[in-house]
């Protein structure tokens, strides 16, 4: 009798998950296309040539070449999460996963002032962290902004640091990094499904970040 109970069990979560990964793959597809046309109709105003690829079965990238000054090459990165495999959906959104947007911005002019900010609890944080020690860099709580940190190489760059989030307002940050090698500024953020804006918050407030580093870069 328990032989026959385990069987059943074992037949209707193999039925459950492949119902799930039947209906994960409808979704994937579904929510990949809404975020494509998203992101493509979010970086037409930059003008230039756009281009759109997929980087394996979870992941696509938007990039813009082609571009007037200030900007050179704009990359808008997606990763998917995995909505047909029930239980690492379930895991990631436990940890707080949703689906990740990485935007990657290579200026024309040279850049002046470098820093990171960061979510220490969220996708890439190990990596910026470890980023952040072999720079020799003092890490510290984000002033009004927890739980973010930030860290740069001296006074200026925090300050540009807390400008660049300003700007950023109330959206929920993963990233934000500022360096004298291309892609010079990198943003990373969650992208969720309520997010329905186009063009997304992030591309809006993409001049000003331009602008506002320009403008370091003018009075250093």
């Amino acid at each position: 009798m328990l032989s026959d109970l385990g069987t059943t069990v074992a037949i209707a979560l193999a039925g459950l998950l492949l119902l799930w990964y039947v209906v994960g793959m409808q979704v994937k597809r579904r929510r990949a296309g809404a975020l494509m046309r998203q992101i493509r109709d979010s970086v037409l105003p930059l003008g230039g040539n756009a281009t759109i690829r997929w980087i394996g079965r979870n992941a696509f990238r938007v990039e813009v070449d082609k571009l007037a000054a200030p900007y050179v090459h704009v990359s808008a990165s997606v990763l998917l999460e995995p909505y047909e495999t029930l239980i690492l959906w379930a895991l990631g959104r436990l940890r707080g996963r949703r689906d990740w947007l990485v935007v990657a911005v290579a200026l024309l002019e040279r850049v002046s002032g470098s820093f990171e900010v960061y979510h220490p609890k969220r996708r890439g944080a190990f990596q910026v962290s470890r980023d952040i020690r072999s720079k020799g860099w003092r890490e510290e709580p984000l002033p009004g902004r927890p739980p973010l940190r930030y860290a740069a190489p001296d006074a200026d760059g925090r300050a540009l640091a807390q400008q660049v989030v300003t700007i950023l307002g109330g959206q929920e940050l993963w990233r934000a990094a500022l360096q004298p090698e291309k892609p010079n500024l990198i943003l990373s953020l969650p992208l969720p499904t309520s997010e329905t804006r186009t063009p997304l918050p992030i591309f809006v407030c993409l001049p000003q970040l331009v602008k506002t580093v320009a403008a370091h870069r003018a009075a250093s």
